[in-house]
């Protein structure tokens, strides 16, 4: 198993790694362990950004309450306010552009997966840019209309028109929760390395729980085995809305 900072080549400060991908896929979740996992490996200062505008059900900030306060006191979490969740447009933080060109911290950005969510994003497209981003796309093809090469493109070709960013790498997040199995890993990293291939796009991490670990880690081709990371905070964890959404 790989640390998961390790895996996105431990980001300096200053840097900017922003996930996106459609609903379901878990980049809410890559991006909190990502966060916790820099957080605990390195000594850098780490902002936590949910840009999400289409499905903002949760705080990130209850997330505090997971770490030590030396922990909690390295970490800034940047999300939309309570009042707003619900608006018809877009609202961000009116300091968003300086937090994301700091040069202080690393920053780890959520952004939402379809054009309209990934669009909205690219209003801090010159911000982000400058501030040496990678950006990465989150995959679960157990997701309705991801269970085919045709539909992984086109949602590859609509967030990357939505954003205007482009796609640094993909990862392979495939998972049924608990009733995952070794087989719909080793298939769903397949299948987003086919994707890879065809786009020039390395996968740079396959994401496993630990209700499952232990029984795919001996058991996945070497390819997938080398990329294999366990992440332990989920949404359903956070979750005090008490919503049924995924993220």
């Amino acid at each position: 198993m790989r640390e998961l900072a390790d895996l996105f080549g431990r980001p300096r400060t200053g840097q900017s790694i922003v996930f996106a991908g459609p609903s379901g896929s878990g980049k809410t979740e890559v991006a909190i362990n990502l966060a916790l996992s820099l957080i605990r490996v390195t000594t850098s200062p780490v902002t936590l950004c949910d840009l999400d505008v289409v499905k903002p059900y949760f705080r990130l900030r209850d997330m505090l309450r997971l770490l030590t306060e030396d922990e909690a006191g390295r970490l800034t979490i940047v999300e939309p306010e309570r009042r707003l969740l619900h608006a018809d447009i877009p609202t961000f933080p009116r300091n968003l552009h300086a937090l994301l060109s700091s040069r202080e911290t690393i920053k780890v950005i959520d952004v939402g997966g379809d054009a309209i969510g990934a669009g909205a994003v690219a209003q801090f497209r010159e911000t982000i840019i400058a501030s040496d981003y990678s950006l990465y796309i989150v995959v679960n093809t157990l997701r309705p209309g991801m269970d085919s090469a045709d539909g992984l493109k086109r949602m590859l070709m609509a967030i990357r028109s939505g954003a205007r960013l482009e796609v640094t790498g993909l990862v392979a997040n495939t998972n049924l929760q608990a009733e995952t199995t070794v087989e719909d890993v080793q298939r769903g990293y397949d299948a987003v390395k086919a994707l890879g291939d065809s786009e020039g796009l390395p996968v740079v991490a396959v994401l496993v729980s630990p209700e499952y670990a232990d029984q795919v880690v001996h058991r996945l081709a070497p390819g997938a085995a080398g990329l294999l990371s366990v992440i332990r905070v989920f949404n359903r964890i956070l979750d005090t809305v008490g919503s049924q959404t995924e993220f």
